[in-house]
């Protein structure tokens, strides 16, 4: 339809001198009620809007009569329901019993009713996921019609975009003529998909034809206005527009869970449905500025499931999470937007962690417009006539000065009539809410608000943070090295008889040794993992499978040492009759200048070791390569890192089989180049006990919740290199070509062999015949990460730690399908929705631990690789490659591979190719 404007034929001939004089307009911003001069409008007036909400109304006219002390009689409830279009009687409490095999349970769900939603766009809504405040709230589309008189208006303008302050993007003014209108608005702005506007031109009451998401994620809160006819003033000289409100009415039922009070169970509710409601209708909008608009109910139709969670967002304890909504990861705030309607053959099921069997529950009575249900898993023999829910905020960042809102929803029942319960704070926990007190860790300064009154619609606050500074974490890790010298000269700290705290054992033996202090430190020569909690660990080096296995040919029976003998010791110096004693020790490479000084042998038999200094002026994050030599040939060599003693920590992840895996927190001889974030690696949270002032029963048993405040670390640079391995290979490479120290030949040609392996930790074998031949020519035996392996598949059989595992005491290559969690398929995957990663790329992914309910990280950086051809570093930044115990075929190895662009948990690759290895834990 056309605007009139001030050429309209009609509008010359009714005002020729206004129209050839005017010069000066009035103009009316959003919210104000008064004309605003301007020159440029030929002085008509500007349509603008006064915005708001009927449920901020209604809030606000209660926190007024609480301020001045005024009683909350039936009378002013009702009157402040009336404002929403509700009744006391809409406010609905009752108890539904479970169904099916769950009938015994003494479970049930307790359904409670509060007028309002917890709207997307309102000020004292939470300020999470799927909800924003008024200051992001986004425009909406506003639809009018004109005319001479009330009862004469026609269309004239459709689905115009207007901002949140009241103006519409494109500014229209009031006719000169048809001075009267009604206007009709819409928020979210219809899509033509789920929510549609009644066609352009529609004469009759405006209609939006809806339909709900199935996937609450998605799901919109749907309002709309009416301002009732309005019409403008014609003055001699100008137009003055009338003030114009349109208040927003919610058209939705909001549907929550949570979990309730008392409940016996310790399961972990993982998925929530609601079954069998409705998803589309048409809704007529309201008339005017003080009713509320109407479902048509022939019009609902398409009954179908609506769910939250059951993809790794919702994860919430009934033991733990005491009153808590259910929403999702971190708070997210995924709240059901749903369709009032009549609840016969709607039924809600929820879903657990374990093989618990879902809880089935129908559903009865009504949804109404503009009023939130929320409906709490409990017990039969459990009060629910007191509520309590806390809403906790989303995680701050590590910067934030504070967090977002909580929300704290305190009150109690009496038939139609909900009045506050007082509240407070009575507790603070930093250890998962083992222990209680009024003691608050540093970076948590308080709460604004530790008590109130109570609300049915939810007090708010937010707690006042300590930002973290950011730190050079290289810098402060290789300062911490330079503390705490162990040993001396006259006692050498033997790194076999403590783990890597500081803490003696038994003696466990590696190939690999962690060092994070200055001193002097000694290596028993023994073997690689050949002594285990103190005993000799004749596994490491013998294989004990079955003799009639698959592939018995491929098969090392007898783990050899550096002359290709049978390993019949765990000492070096008493295998085969003690031929093998050394007598020299050099250093073989390393990627820092004096890491290691003073190397030499020491004492004979089962009393004899390799001894080092490690001076505190030359001590770093790094690595290297020692060896011990008998006339000047290699008969074993170690691996030394360098590094803090918090790099074998674990982290647990389950992978897509449902198996455990404990991976280290770092790379196998990662050394950084830079590392800068917060001290902390973890969130930090800390969890805040609310209590209601009084409850039912003698004694008295008030409700408690907890709330949890959580703030995110942050790393803003961590990149750097880690040592490389050939496969089946004991000997740690450099991962870097720069500031090498020492002998590391990149290019040692073909002729790879345990005996030559072994001799020449310095060399990179290159890809030739020797690492596919059969054997005994060649080197392509099935068991040297994992002594009884037999296979050549993705598995997770246990893996059998060799004496030549490269990995610390404690640790080894991880098992085929160790890394298969890593996509949400449990197979190589390209696009990014099947990756089970946290945050954008960093130099490589954050992995969540597991693909259902993750609650940790466990990030594997890119690393790049050596090639099989030549030794040549390649693609580091890009791509990460990190082998596992267990080869594919005659020439290949079964890996992990990723890059920004895919994440492919087994792939095989040439078995002479220096890739990394993350060890995962050997218990």
């Amino acid at each position: 339809m056309k605007r009139k404007f001030l050429d309209n034929h009609s509008l010359r001939h009714a005002l020729p001198f206004a129209a050839a004089c005017f010069t000066v307009g009035l103009t009316l911003f959003a919210c104000a009620d008064k004309d605003v001069e301007t020159n440029d409008n030929n002085g008509k007036a500007l349509v603008t809007f006064n915005v708001s909400a009927v449920q901020s109304k209604a809030q606000d006219q209660a926190k007024s009569a609480a301020k001045a002390g005024l009683p909350m009689t039936r009378t002013a409830f009702a009157n402040q329901l009336a404002l929403q279009n509700l009744a006391p009687e809409d406010l609905t409490m009752q108890k539904l019993p479970v169904q099916g095999a769950a009938a015994s349970s003494d479970i049930c769900l307790i359904e409670t009713t509060v007028p309002g939603l917890p709207s997307q766009w309102e000020d004292d809504a939470p300020t999470r996921a799927n909800i924003t405040t008024m200051p992001t709230m986004q425009n909406f589309s506003t639809t009018a019609f004109y005319g001479y008189s009330d009862t004469s208006l026609a269309p004239w303008f459709y689905d115009k975009d207007t901002k949140k302050d009241g103006t519409l993007v494109t500014p229209i003014y009031w006719d000169w003529v048809k001075t009267h209108a009604c206007f009709y608005a819409v928020y979210p702005k219809p899509d033509n998909s789920k929510i549609k506007l009644s066609p352009e031109g529609y004469t009759s009451t405006p209609y939006v034809d809806f339909e709900v998401e199935p996937n609450v994620k998605n799901q919109k809160d749907l309002m709309t206005a009416c301002s009732g006819n309005v019409h403008t003033d014609i003055g001699a000289m100008s137009a003055t527009a009338p003030r114009t409100d349109l208040t927003f009415r919610h058209a939705l039922t909001a549907v929550r869970f949570k979990v309730g009070q008392n409940l016996s169970w310790n399961k972990t509710i993982t998925k929530v449905e609601i079954i069998g409601a409705k998803s589309k209708g048409r809704y007529t909008l309201p008339t005017d500025k003080t009713v509320t608009g109407a479902w048509n109910p022939a019009s609902l139709s398409t009954p179908a499931t609506f769910t939250l969670g059951g993809d790794g967002t919702v994860s919430v304890s009934t033991s733990a999470a005491v009153n808590n909504v259910i929403m999702g990861n971190s708070g997210d705030n995924f709240v059901f937007y749903m369709i009032p309607q009549s609840l016969a053959g709607v039924s809600v099921k929820i879903y657990f962690a374990d093989a618990t069997p879902p809880i089935a529950v129908n559903l009865t009575g009504t949804w109404k417009p503009g009023t939130t249900k929320t409906y709490a898993l409990s017990q039969n023999t459990s009060s629910w006539q007191y509520e309590l829910t806390v809403t906790p905020p989303a995680a701050a960042e590590y910067n934030a000065t504070s967090t977002g809102n909580y929300t704290i929803q305190s009150y109690r029942k009496d038939g139609a009539i909900q009045k506050p319960v007082p509240w407070k704070v009575v507790g603070y926990s930093t250890d998962g809410g083992l222990t209680w007190s009024n003691n608050k860790p540093a970076w948590f300064t308080g709460l604004t608000k530790t008590s109130g009154d109570g609300s049915t619609t939810g007090e708010i606050g937010q707690a006042t943070l300590q930002p973290e500074v950011l730190t050079d974490k290289l810098a402060l890790m290789n300062a911490a090295l330079k503390q705490n010298p162990q040993g001396d000269a006259s006692d050498y700290y033997d790194l076999s008889l403590h783990d890597v705290k500081g803490n003696v054992t038994p003696r466990n033996t590696a190939n690999c040794y962690v060092i994070s202090h200055p001193g002097y430190y000694k290596i028993p020569l023994v073997y690689g993992n050949a002594i285990t909690n103190g005993s000799t660990n004749t596994n490491a080096y013998t294989y004990t499978g079955s003799p009639t296995a698959p592939k018995i040919a491929f098969v090392l029976k007898n783990f050899k040492d550096h002359n290709d003998q049978d390993i019949t010791n765990p000492w070096i110096t008493q295998s085969n009759g003690g031929v093998n004693a050394p007598d020299g020790a050099k250093l073989v490479w390393a990627d820092e200048s004096g890491l290691v000084t003073n190397l030499a042998v020491a004492g004979s038999g089962t009393n004899a070791f390799v001894q080092f200094e490690v001076p505190a002026a030359n001590i770093k994050n790094g690595n290297a390569v020692i060896a011990v030599t008998r006339n000047g040939t290699v008969v074993w060599s170690w691996h030394l890192w360098f590094t803090h003693d918090d790099a074998l920590n674990t982290i647990n992840c389950t992978n897509f089989q449902g198996v455990d895996y404990k991976f280290t927190e770092e790379t196998l001889g990662m050394k950084y180049t830079t590392w800068t974030g917060t001290i902390y690696t973890s969130p930090r949270s800390i969890k805040v006990k609310v209590v209601q002032s009084y409850g039912q029963g003698l004694p008295m048993m008030p409700k408690e919740g907890v709330i949890t405040i959580t703030q995110k670390p942050n790393v803003v640079s961590r990149k750097g290199f880690a040592t490389f391995y050939q496969f089946g290979r004991k000997d740690a490479f450099p991962g870097t070509d720069a500031g090498l120290f020492g002998t590391f030949n990149q290019n040692a040609g073909g002729g790879i062999s345990i005996p030559n392996s072994i001799q020449h930790p310095e060399n990179f074998y290159t890809y030739g015949p020797s690492w596919y031949n059969n054997p005994p020519t060649g080197y392509s035996w099935y068991n040297l990460w994992s002594a009884n392996n037999t296979t050549t598949d993705g598995n997770d059989n246990a893996v059998v730690k060799t004496v030549y595992d490269p990995s610390p005491a404690g640790f080894k290559l991880p098992a085929s399908n160790a890394f298969s969690g890593f996509t949400k398929t449990g197979s190589n995957a390209s696009a990014p929705a099947d990756f089970n990663v946290s945050k954008p790329w960093d130099y490589g992914w954050n992995f969540n631990n597991r693909i259902t309910a993750p609650d940790a990280l466990v990030y594997f950086a890119a690393l790049g690789f050596r090639y099989s051809s030549d030794g040549v570093l390649s693609s580091v930044g890009t791509y990460g490659c990190y082998w596992s115990a267990i080869r594919d075929n005659t020439d290949r190895g079964c890996r992990l591979n990723f890059t920004n662009s895919f994440v492919q948990p087994r792939v095989n690759s040439y078995r002479a190719t220096g890739y990394s290895i993350r060890p995962m834990a050997d218990y």
